[in-house]
């Protein structure tokens, strides 16, 4: 049997309205709970009769999504815990190498046997593939470190003036790499450039690695600036007056 066409008016009209009363009767159970904000709590038993749409297919009770949401966020701390432990290991490894290679430096009775000791010690402690020591002062000829009579004799050489004093970590153009590790600088992916004191005044560590992701823009240099510092201070005091 067909329906005439008030007779579908009339549906809908009931329908529109059950609808809206059970809207409003959403409304007035969302109100309540808004001002009651201890009704569950009282009422714990309605906790598991209460499901909530997890993805595409599995449905939850309240209890149960809140214990997998505990868990998570258990497993993502535990995860960061892990990180930050393994972080403090290897900082804890890096510290002990550098007071090795502090202690050893002190041993050195001249520059030329520091400069060397500086940069073979660098390569084998810290596993690093090149190391330039760049002096800028009055120094004696103390190979294999370079000695420049002023900084922008460096800034030349690297094309770079290190404007805010701090470390540079990343890929360096094959000119620059030629002139500070020499013909085997064709094979190093990554470099550290360290100035020693302000616009590198004092002069210049440089450290390089066949790894890429060895030295990369977002790394700290903590450790490096320590290393750089401590160098500056042992060959400081070999500069002719």
């Amino acid at each position: 049997m067909k329906l005439s066409h008030p007779q579908i008016l009339d549906i809908n009209k009931r329908e529109n309205l059950a609808r809206l009363y059970e809207m409003m009767d959403e409304a007035k159970v969302k109100q309540y709970l808004l001002d009651n904000p201890r009704f569950l709590v009282k009422n714990p038993e309605l906790l598991s009769h209460i499901e909530l749409k997890y993805g595409e297919q599995e449905t939850f009770s309240l209890v149960e999504r809140q214990v997998k949401t505990l868990r998570d966020k258990n497993s993502q701390l535990q995860g960061q815990q892990i990180e930050m432990l393994q972080t403090a290991h290897a900082n804890e490894e890096l510290l002990a190498m550098c007071n090795s290679f502090m202690f050893d430096l002190l041993e050195c009775e001249d520059l030329t046997t520091l400069c060397s000791r500086i940069i073979n010690d660098l390569k084998k402690m810290f596993e690093l593939d090149g190391v330039a020591l760049l002096l800028v002062g009055d120094y004696e000829a103390c190979a294999p470190a370079q000695v420049f009579n002023a900084t922008e004799e460096i800034s030349d050489l690297l094309d770079c003036h290190f404007p805010d004093n701090q470390p540079l970590c990343g890929r360096l153009g094959q000119a620059p790499k030629l002139a500070l590790f020499g013909e085997l600088s064709y094979n190093y992916q990554s470099c550290a450039l360290v100035p020693m004191g302000k616009s590198c005044e004092g002069g210049l560590l440089a450290l390089a690695s066949k790894d890429v992701s060895r030295f990369d823009p977002e790394m700290g240099t903590l450790f490096i600036e320590l290393i750089a510092n401590f160098v500056s201070a042992l060959v400081k005091p070999y500069e002719r007056r």
